[in-house]
């Protein structure tokens, strides 16, 4: 008896850890609806020890209700009762610029609020809170008579009357056989708490961006704030800061290698169907004229940024953002190159062939798609390549032609308007004061002479502005002398000239020679997007039909691409294993001291108090051996929109706050490298140091010490 009972252990401890091994899920940015169909099995044998429910959102009290929507672009998480955010730094660029000034600079100084009333308002910024989150495929199916439209239509209008106070937001995924509802509150008086100086927050600057091993502190905190009653509410002094019940805890035990973590977020967009030829469009078609106009900008920026603290100011966010995505495509284009992603991409198109033809309906339907596919999109190549060059040239680079671009009719109408509605004057006049405010004169004419210059450099005569050739520019020099000549003359190359115009428009504008060079780069940029866009509708409905087919070849368990909904991602804290070294899973603060050492590269200068901490090795309860953890990575599947999720331990405590991925895996739009692609994290002890030890908030420590002490955080 006892003999068989060790065999019996014997075959199953041998079939659990074959099951064990392949438990770590490749790839996955899964939807909470779905977790315990595809995920709660695995989840549980990797580690998990909360309920799947506590995961699901179906039910009020989830953590998923603590992890919000940032603005548009990033993730926050609830981390007190009184509604305490803590996110990332770099997503608090727009929020902090709001307040910096040349007296008060908040990059260089931090700010930390001491009081309530210090709380600094943000404008323009949402925190939007998941209340329920359900799969509701069966009453889509079960409303609309065969009609996807108004079935979605017919159950938000239910959910709608039953949660008048709610935003009902509907998604539909897998060919419309999957519907998932979000119950959402979203709340616009939002308060910046406290940030720490940017050499602290973003040590490492762009030499250490999409790397690892890293050494930043990248967080920041935010509150919440509603009316009485905890409903959201417009700014008001009146307004409290909003109660939760659910909010996230803090573990400060710290992890080892091979621990189970997990992440939530909101990731922004992916696209791991994408045929051979749609990584090719995207890799030698879309990616260089954003690379060679971006690393032409920034290094404009960098040079007047250098010369001038205010321009430093004024230009950060939009210098920082830029240098981001540039980053990216640069890594992009290298790691789809030394990966063989097109090839491989090309193996599974020819594997799914295969299986299409197969069927004598799929193959009538299938049969020439990707051919059909891969020709229209080298024939749009020229277009979309152009259309690119417009969008990041004179949509993204130039402010004021993204001025003009927005507000540009508004003025030509403007004298015959304003003698009907004069309130108008006050309308324009605050949108001109707020729009000059985030730019300098100066700086745009530079840039849009390098604009100008890159355009005529880079696409051919008849995909340029008619005013090229009219104006017979030849020379860059020629381009420099018109544009001095147009902004000297110009009154959109003057606020004070243009808010005096704005107050007695007596001379038409439409001979303004800004104006005139705006009008002919709208002019060809419309037509070429026109081509380009015409063109692509039927590159979408090849693609469509590829996609659509997938869901079908591929089987088995379903995640559908980023979104911007919220998202479970999971996997091991683990090292970055490399062909000839292993980089260790964790950092520590000696390691920034260390890179603080090459005094000659200024992203690692080393903030004073922060050496001052060293040498006194003061690091009280969050140090460990006579050091501080900094950061951490796991190999979990995150993107673009997860910067500042909670990652989380088996227990669904936070350990740890999304900030970057790695070098190594700039190929995350298009695939998951599971030995290669890694989450980098700040460690929450990192950041409770620097704002116990570091910025001296008492308040913030007091708030998350009451929050925590009934789950017995050590």
């Amino acid at each position: 008896m006892y003999k068989k009972t060790i065999s019996k252990w014997s075959i199953l401890l041998v079939l659990l850890l074959s099951f064990s091994s392949q438990l770590r899920a490749d790839d996955g940015m899964w939807l909470l609806a779905q977790l315990k169909r595809y995920n709660a099995d695995e989840l549980k044998a990797m580690g998990l020890r909360v309920p799947i429910e506590k995961l699901t959102g179906e039910n009020e009290d989830a953590l998923s209700e603590a992890v919000v929507a940032f603005g548009s672009g990033c993730t926050g998480s609830l981390i007190s009762n009184s509604g305490l955010v803590l996110t990332n730094y770099h997503c608090s660029y727009s929020a902090i610029q709001q307040y910096v000034s040349p007296t008060n600079d908040i990059f260089k100084n931090g700010f930390w609020a001491n009081t309530a009333e210090q709380e600094l308002r943000v404008n323009d910024l949402v925190i939007t809170i998941n209340k329920k989150i359900l799969d509701i495929t069966e009453e889509i199916k079960g409303a609309g008579e065969g009609n996807i439209k108004n079935a979605m239509a017919a159950v938000t209008q239910k959910y709608q009357q039953k949660y008048p106070k709610y935003k009902i937001a509907i998604k539909s995924y897998k060919n419309n056989s999957l519907f998932v509802l979000f119950l959402q509150l979203q709340y616009t008086d939002v308060r910046l708490v406290g940030v720490a100086p940017k050499n602290v927050t973003k040590f490492g600057g762009e030499t250490d961006n999409w790397m690892w091993p890293r050494h930043s502190a990248d967080f920041a905190y935010f509150r919440v704030y509603a009316d009485k009653n905890g409903a959201p509410a417009a700014y008001s002094k009146t307004n409290v800061p909003l109660a939760v019940k659910n909010y996230l805890h803090i573990s400060t035990e710290g992890y080892k290698k091979g621990d189970f973590a997990m992440s939530m977020g909101y990731p922004g967009m992916s696209d791991r169907d994408a045929s051979s030829s749609q990584i090719w469009q995207k890799t030698q078609v879309l990616n260089p004229p954003m690379i060679a106009v971006r690393k032409l900008r920034q290094a404009i920026l960098e040079d007047e940024m250098a010369k001038n603290g205010f321009i430093k100011q004024l230009y950060a966010e939009k210098y920082s953002t830029s240098a981001n995505y540039y980053k990216n495509a640069v890594g992009m284009n290298y790691w789809v190159n030394k990966l063989n992603i097109i090839a491989k991409k090309e193996a599974y198109e020819k594997e799914w062939m295969n299986w299409a033809m197969q069927d004598e309906k799929k193959k009538s339907f299938y049969s020439t798609t990707l051919q059909d596919q891969k020709a229209a999109i080298e024939a749009n190549a020229k277009f979309k390549r152009a259309e690119t060059y417009y969008n990041e040239c004179f949509g993204q680079a130039c402010d004021l032609t993204q001025f003009f671009s927005a507000f540009g009719r508004s003025f030509y109408s403007y004298p015959v308007d304003v003698k009907k509605n004069p309130a108008r004057l006050k309308d324009l006049s605050s949108t001109v004061r707020f729009y000059y405010s985030k730019l300098n004169i100066d700086v745009d004419k530079r840039i849009t002479k390098a604009m100008l210059k890159l355009i005529k450099d880079s696409l051919p005569a008849d995909l340029q502005p008619d005013l090229f050739a009219s104006s017979n520019f030849q020379t860059g020099g020629q381009i420099d002398r018109y544009v001095d000549e147009a902004f000297k003359l110009s009154v959109f190359a003057d606020s004070t000239k243009l808010q005096n115009w704005l107050k007695k428009p007596s001379v038409s504008l439409e001979n303004d020679p800004l104006i005139l060079l705006m009008e002919s780069i709208k002019k060809k940029d419309y037509e070429v997007f026109h081509v380009a866009e015409s063109n692509a509708k039927m590159i979408y409905r090849l693609t469509d039909s590829y996609c659509r087919s997938l869901a079908e070849y591929k089987g088995g368990r379903y995640y559908p691409d980023a979104d911007k909904t919220v998202r479970l991602s999971y996997g091991t804290i683990s090292d970055l294993q490399l062909e000839d070294k292993t980089i260790p899973y964790q950092t520590f603060f000696s390691g920034l001291i260390a890179k603080a050492a090459d005094t000659l590269n200024k992203d690692y200068q080393l903030n004073p108090k922060l050496k001052t901490i060293w040498q006194t090795k003061d690091f009280g309860k969050y140090g460990i051996n006579g050091d501080m953890p900094t950061c951490f990575v796991t190999n979990g599947d995150v993107t673009g929109g997860n910067s500042g999720s909670p990652m989380m331990n088996a227990d669904g405590k936070l350990i740890g706050l999304v900030f970057d991925c790695n070098w190594e895996s700039m190929t995350r739009e298009f695939n998951f490298e599971k030995d290669l692609h890694k989450v980098i994290c700040a460690d929450i002890r990192y950041l409770l140091f620097i704002t116990e030890k570091f910025s001296g908030s008492n308040r913030i420590i007091e708030e998350l010490n009451q929050a925590n002490q009934s789950v017995n955080v050590n």
